[in-house]
């Protein structure tokens, strides 16, 4: 997509000059040359850099640019401006900083100059726009598996909500692969302090080690051969808000320390550079590896692992979550449902046994990958056994009577209603309300039966 760029410039011969050049760069060009047809443009149109001369024939630049930095925040869309000026004192360039302006640029100046200045606010204007959409990913982020009654499950809520209001202490989440990890690190970002900073995501098994290492302290230009431009890292996308390092056992044994250095300096440097940059973040990792036993095999700092571990989360996996598991389950239906155009489907009798009988090696994720399949394949109609994997119906329920297992075993409803009951509350684990929903009664009549 070609960026375009507003330029103001009332001598017609740089404005000419500057337009020329801007054009054989590949932008779109805009030119005017009074404050009134800048603000003018600026209000029908979106420009990616705004230049502009700060002494124009009918108002001040400062003014022009007060009133467009105003208007387009409210849009939402602000481009960055660049301030051009033949008065190189501090305090002009200190007030069109101060008013909101990316940089300035003393006449007369060099294109080339110009050029790589240019650059530079495309590259902030674009980080910017990323920060922004991570916020915006992690507000809208639900905690679709923060659902559950069992005790395992609210001990390690209050947990989470205790250590997210705990400043910038480093937060170490372990459980098993798809429990949720990045949900929780979502919720310990979004109950604290810093909920209105940047949520920066890692996945450290998903990079190369030299890939990674730019992509978390970024690099300066010519730092490697193909390292044309400058990049800023996650690190400092991450400042003034949470960075979460996922399968962060899967971390190079080369950046461990580098990592240190910075939980405990929070300081660093770009591959390349010699400039020290400050940094305020604070760090979440998560982990399914045992870091104790790599500790113990040397693949894992034992530094890095107490500095990362001074408060930890303990997820527990599904399969100690029974009670929550239909739970879970019926909410994926509610939800995938309408994005894939159908009612909501029922479940069939037979299909809560099998959901609870099996271990869910996968955890959350297999389950909602599960009801997603189920659902599509039920077309919005009730979901049977026939809907589910077949792995499912190789899982037998613990304690299940005889009937539920043998489909030799007859008896009459008369005598087997009582044990069926039973063998339901044993499966919702004693949970009334849940185990009336799927015998189709009411909470009352469960207990008139009940007590019969």
């Amino acid at each position: 997509m070609t960026q375009s760029i507003l330029l103001v410039e009332d001598d017609d011969t740089l404005r000419s000059t500057v337009a020329r050049f801007l054009k054989r760069l590949g932008f779109e060009v805009e030119a005017v040359a009074t404050g009134a047809a800048a603000l003018a443009q600026l209000r029908t149109h979106r420009y990616a850099i705004t230049l502009l001369d700060l002494h124009l024939p009918d108002m001040g630049g400062l003014d022009v640019l007060g009133a467009a930095v105003d208007a387009d925040d409210a849009a939402g869309s602000a481009p960055l401006f660049i301030v051009m000026t033949a008065y190189p004192e501090v305090r002009t360039a200190v007030a069109s900083l101060k008013a909101g302006a990316y940089d300035y640029i003393n006449k007369p100046f060099d294109l080339e100059d110009l050029r790589e200045l240019i650059r530079r606010a495309l590259e902030t204007r674009q980080l910017r726009h990323e920060v922004a959409w991570r916020r915006a990913q992690a507000r809208s982020a639900s905690a679709d598996e923060l659902r559950g009654g069992t005790a395992v499950f609210l001990d390690m809520l209050e947990t989470t909500h205790k250590v997210a209001a705990a400043g910038k202490v480093p937060v170490l989440i372990r459980g098993e692969s798809g429990v949720g990890k990045e949900k929780i690190a979502h919720t310990i970002h979004q109950r604290s302090m810093r909920a209105d900073g940047p949520w920066v995501t890692l996945n450290c098994a998903s990079l190369p080690e030299g890939l990674l290492e730019s992509e978390l302290f970024g690099h300066e230009r010519g730092a490697f051969t193909d390292a044309k431009h400058t990049k800023r890292g996650l690190l400092e996308l991450a400042d003034g808000g949470t960075l979460f390092l996922d399968e962060i056992g899967d971390l190079a044994p080369a950046l461990q320390p580098k990592l240190l250095r910075v939980l405990e300096t929070q300081r660093f440097r770009r591959l390349g550079g010699q400039t020290e940059i400050s940094v305020d973040v604070r760090f979440v990792a998560a982990t399914h590896r045992d870091l104790r036993a790599m500790i113990q095999d040397g693949s894992f700092r034992e530094d890095l692992y107490f500095r990362l571990n001074v408060a930890a989360i303990d997820i527990p996996p599904l399969r100690d979550r029974q009670q929550d598991i239909l739970t879970l389950a019926r909410h994926f239906l509610e939800q995938v449902a309408p994005e894939i155009g159908i009612d909501v489907p029922a479940i069939a009798p037979e299909v809560p046994p099998l959901l609870l009988s099996y271990p869910w090696p996968g955890n959350i994720r297999e389950l909602r990958n599960v009801m997603e399949r189920a659902a599509i394949l039920s077309g919005g109609g009730t979901i049977s056994s026939t809907h589910l994997p077949r792995e499912l119906h190789d899982e037998r329920t613990p304690g299940a009577p005889a009937w539920a297992t043998d489909p030799d075993t007859i008896r009459p409803l008369s005598e087997i209603e009582g044990e069926y009951i039973e063998h339901v509350l044993y499966l919702c684990g004693g949970n009334k309300t849940q185990a009336a929903s799927l015998l189709g009664v009411t909470r009352a009549t469960l207990r008139n039966k009940l007590t019969d």
